[in-house]
């Protein structure tokens, strides 16, 4: 589809996840077709995770039934947080609703979607129930808040008074992360970006992990699987 492949998302629960994303922001998204210089705009209104499918509104303007069929592919276009997102898959006109031009499409195999980062982040600022400590030394003990986490980092904010205690590339050994309904786990973790945030209140530090298990991969994936879809 694209070939920038650093940019695209293809683990098939980030995903899932990312398409969940688009569902509950509610955008518009272009619907178009190579070699047509046409495009309608549409919604995503529904992921079924069992069946693998994508429900979307009806397209205005109206995309004709004859068209769908002989296109085999078309494209979904959209901006999320100022970046694009880019997918592709086989569409068609549902034959549950009569007198309608309603889509359904396969989950796409992957999504071009150009963050920084491999995985896609999972936001928990909003979940009280998320702890988050750092273990600088058995007498410096710091509690953060985590702002999101995927299988390839975390980002944490602190009062800016902390800043003093991070620097660029600073390993950190020893970060305990409490996740609901979830088995806790520490993380070791390589200081990526710091940066300072509501007029020098706090500083936000993004940090890629070290040397991932298996098993805390396996807590951050249905953390972020049971979250989504609960």
């Amino acid at each position: 589809m694209l070939d920038n492949n650093s940019a695209l998302v293809e683990n098939a629960l980030e995903v899932l996840n990312l398409l969940k994303k688009i569902q509950k922001s509610k955008q518009l998204i272009e619907l178009s077709f190579n070699s047509l210089p046409q495009y309608s705009l549409t919604s995503l209104l529904e992921v079924n995770h069992d069946t693998k499918t994508l429900f979307f509104d009806e397209p205005n303007p109206l995309l004709s039934s004859k068209l769908i069929k002989n296109k085999s592919k078309a494209k979904f276009s959209l901006k999320m947080d100022k970046l694009p997102i880019i997918f592709e898959t086989r569409v068609c006109t549902t034959n549950d609703f009569k007198d309608s031009n309603e889509l359904q499409a396969t989950f796409p195999k992957e999504i071009y979607y150009p963050q920084n980062r491999n995985y896609y982040r999972f936001n928990t600022e909003n979940i009280s129930e998320v702890r988050a400590t750092i273990y600088l030394s058995s007498s410096n003990i710091l509690p953060c808040e985590l702002v999101n986490i995927s299988l390839a980092g975390i980002c944490i904010t602190l009062p800016y008074s902390f800043a003093k205690f991070f620097q660029l590339n600073q390993i950190i050994d020893d970060i305990y992360i409490e996740l609901p309904d979830s088995s806790s786990f520490s993380i070791s973790a390589k200081v990526q970006n710091l940066r300072k945030i509501n007029n020098y209140a706090n500083i936000a530090i993004g940090l890629h992990i070290q040397q991932q298990k298996p098993k805390t991969e396996k807590i951050i994936q249905q953390f972020i699987f049971r979250t989504e879809n609960s």
